[in-house]
């Protein structure tokens, strides 16, 4: 009875440092992503190239592809599924894609990536003494990835439906530019076994500021301020 009550001690005291350690990796990876985006920031400005970052939901991590300083991403998901058609018609007209239309999308101040032609202008990033590349632990996953090129913030496929095969990985896309500016993201990274409990970062297009957050940033919010409309002249 005697070591029943200590191994019973032990665990109730366990257990919650157990809890302490899981939220310290939790905020941890959320710090990284943090500084990542930073780091980015700077050298793209620098290097004059378009970085983006590869959120692989289902896997969890994520990848940082450098590509074509002229690269152009979509404000919304009209807007990319109209550019998509585009490139379409383009390549079956002049066997070329077509260049989309710019565009001012909630959360950017560019549009275009059409999509798989976008993809062959990236590759993987390479450069000593930075991780371009970082895989989630068991204990943590993505709550959810949200940008405006998806209508709906993007979540982990569960694990009792199946992906098909046509629909590709289930991934999203990050993009900070040559200017310095950051499209509009927010992640939420959450403990495994409790959706609940985890930290979120989101990068702001206005001003460039990536913050974390232990509590569940409602999509948008921090971009509440500005106007829907331009101000009519007088």
């Amino acid at each position: 009875m005697v070591v029943l009550a200590i191994m019973a001690l032990v665990i109730a005291v366990g257990v919650p440092s157990l809890s302490a350690i899981w939220d310290l990796e939790q905020r941890g990876l959320a710090r990284d992503l943090a500084q990542t985006y930073r780091f980015l920031q700077s050298e793209a400005t620098l290097r004059n190239v378009c970085f983006r970052i590869r959120y692989d939901l289902d896997a969890g991590g994520y990848s940082i592809e450098v590509g074509d300083p002229s690269t152009l991403v979509f404000g919304t998901p009209e807007e990319r599924e109209a550019a998509r058609e585009q490139e379409e018609k383009g390549i079956k007209l002049f066997d070329k894609p077509l260049t989309p239309a710019p565009s001012t999308g909630e959360g950017t101040t560019v549009s275009g990536d059409a999509g798989n032609g976008a993809d062959r202008k990236f590759t993987g990033l390479d450069v000593a003494g930075f991780e371009s590349k970082v895989e989630f632990p068991v204990t943590s996953k993505y709550g959810f990835v949200y940008t405006p090129q998806y209508k709906e913030p993007q979540e982990p496929t569960p694990p009792d439906v199946e992906r098909k095969e046509e629909d590709g990985p289930n991934v999203v896309y990050s993009y900070i530019f040559p200017n310095g500016d950051i499209e509009y993201t927010v992640v939420r990274i959450v403990d495994a076994d409790d959706p609940e409990d985890g930290y979120t970062v989101e990068a702001e297009p206005t001003s460039g500021r990536v913050t974390i957050d232990p509590d569940l940033t409602e999509v948008g919010q921090s971009l509440a301020w500005l106007p829907s409309e331009a101000p009519e002249s007088q």
